[in-house]
């Protein structure tokens, strides 16, 4: 994507994650009361549901049977999961509000009721979910087709080598369709996959490094903790991952800043700012 002066639209990979860095510890002292009670809330909720799935894991290996049913316990863990998952998107659009918009627009407390905008930025990521993992399965067959026809090896073992570019293709796809998420959080209208597909063109593999690659990098010691298999380690490597998380969703956020001063809407297109704060904000949780 080129600028109306012609200049090229390149991501700034490492300078952005540097950015977010110092752009959350400047605002730090807003930082922790808004984002602390989620962010404790979902680690206690991680806790509980590793120690349901644990419990569930170990009565479905002692029946030692084929599952035609989901086992007793089951349900919950799902129910858990749902609602950690939701509870991430109020984290996730907070973060974008709070990295895009002036404090009068911020919500008072991650941990509130959801506006529209939440519900909207569920929808995407859902349907995010749906498109990259449709493009990694049209992937398979043929990336299948190539690694036995190039490397002359069985079946089994060309699925495991074709994962490779399945994955690759997941994640280009997933990365170059987020860039409007943080569109999405902050209330704008009209934000279609088409806009998005369009603002991250030349981007697709530099979006995937900002937003998921340097985050897991950086996350990677928290994730070594939960190897410990103690209680206090276990809530470090929580308390660390959500603020490696805090980060990429920053990132995300100054990724869309950049790439959509760059950005010439199409004739017709049209998409429509939040203009005025909700009430919904005010009704913390």
């Amino acid at each position: 994507m080129k600028s109306p002066l012609g200049l090229e639209a390149k991501l700034p990979v490492f300078d952005l994650f540097k950015d977010a860095v110092f752009l959350l510890w400047a605002k730090r002292a807003k930082l922790v009361p808004m984002f602390l009670p989620i962010v404790v809330l979902l680690v206690v909720m991680d806790h509980f549901s590793q120690a349901m799935l644990n419990e569930f894991v170990g009565s479905v290996e002692s029946t030692g049977e084929e599952l035609k049913s989901l086992p007793e316990g089951g349900g919950r863990i799902l129910f858990m999961s749902l609602v950690s998952g939701f509870i991430s998107i109020l984290l996730a659009t907070t973060v974008h509000r709070f990295s895009l918009q002036d404090a009068s627009q911020w919500p008072s407390n991650a941990l509130r009721l959801p506006k529209s905008s939440d519900w909207a930025y569920f929808g995407r990521v859902l349907l995010l979910i749906l498109i990259s993992a449709g493009a990694g399965i049209l992937t398979m067959v043929p990336a299948v087709a190539i690694v036995q026809t190039f490397f002359q090896v069985p079946a089994e073992q060309a699925g495991v080598l074709a994962m490779i570019p399945v994955i690759m293709v997941l994640l280009y796809v997933n990365g170059r369709l987020s860039v409007t998420l943080p569109e999405i959080a902050i209330g704008t209208k009209g934000s279609s996959l088409s806009r998005a597909w369009r603002m991250s063109e030349g981007n697709g593999f530099r979006l995937v490094i900002v937003a998921l690659f340097l985050p897991m990098i950086a996350g990677a010691p928290f994730l070594l903790l939960y190897q410990v298999g103690n209680v206090i380690t276990d809530i470090i490597a929580s308390f660390g991952v959500y603020s490696i998380t805090l980060v990429s969703i920053t990132v995300l956020s100054l990724s869309y800043q950049f790439l959509i001063d760059f950005y010439e809407p199409e004739d017709g297109e049209s998409v429509k700012p939040e203009t005025t704060t909700s009430s919904d904000d005010s009704l913390d949780a």
